[in-house]
């Protein structure tokens, strides 16, 4: 036993917002193919619409302008479809918050874990679900897609939360549902946890270290251990 490798015990654990706090990619995926169709003239594949799980809205425009030679700036697009989208998550009853959340993050946060959260969304969209859902009390600091120059799976999203705290990358866990947030979680040295959303549609999470798909009580409790210094 003394021979095996040891996890750094995590002081910090970072939060996704969409598809981990927030059940909220099943709208998105089913908003995207419509706005694109009626705003862009671009019919999306379902590989297309999956791909933009955890990606921020600017550079989906900006990847589309340059592909289709889009005649409005990426930020109009992202400012128009934001528009609509409030609309939508500011009538959403009930609000969907992913089943065993709220219990979740009382847990963690009585244990002594620091909470924060990255999100590739807009600010005005962040704000809007943490105080619709309740959710916003437990996070001691939030970044969101405008705070970084380049979106997920870029880490820096994930590397200027440690600083905030006094603490490093091996100090910190991440908890994404996306490809590309799970990448961005690796590529910055953190533990990451990548749970399974199937509303998230398909996503390859093989890189996280581990894998769940519920808060169950052993999961709790396996996550728990994690604020000691444990053996792999």
């Amino acid at each position: 036993m003394k021979n095996l490798p040891q996890i750094p015990a995590k002081k910090l654990i970072i939060f996704d917002m969409d598809g981990v706090l927030i059940d909220s990619e099943v709208v998105y995926h089913r908003f995207h193919p419509v706005f694109f169709r009626e705003h862009l003239g671009i019919h999306l594949t379902q590989e297309e619409i999956d791909g933009f799980t955890g990606v921020s809205s600017r550079e989906i425009y900006t990847r589309y302008k340059a592909l289709y030679n889009l005649p409005e700036e990426p930020e109009v697009y992202v400012e128009r479809e934001y528009d609509l989208l409030m609309g939508v998550f500011g009538s959403l009853e009930p609000f969907p918050v992913i089943e065993g959340i709220p219990a979740l993050l009382e847990t963690l946060r009585d244990a002594g874990f620091r909470l924060a959260l990255s999100s590739s969304n807009q600010r005005r969209m962040v704000r809007l679900c943490l105080e619709r859902s309740g959710l916003g009390p437990f996070f001691e600091h939030v970044l969101t897609g405008e705070d970084v120059p380049r979106a997920k799976p870029d880490p820096e999203i994930f590397l200027r939360q440690p600083p905030h705290f006094g603490l490093t990358p091996d100090d910190c866990l991440v908890i994404e549902d996306s490809t590309n947030g799970v990448k961005a979680a690796k590529t910055a040295g953190m533990f990451c946890i990548g749970f399974v959303n199937p509303n998230s549609g398909r996503q390859n999470l093989d890189p996280a270290d581990w894998r769940v798909d519920a808060w169950t009580t052993e999961v709790v409790e396996r996550l728990l251990a994690l604020g000691q210094t444990t053996l792999v």
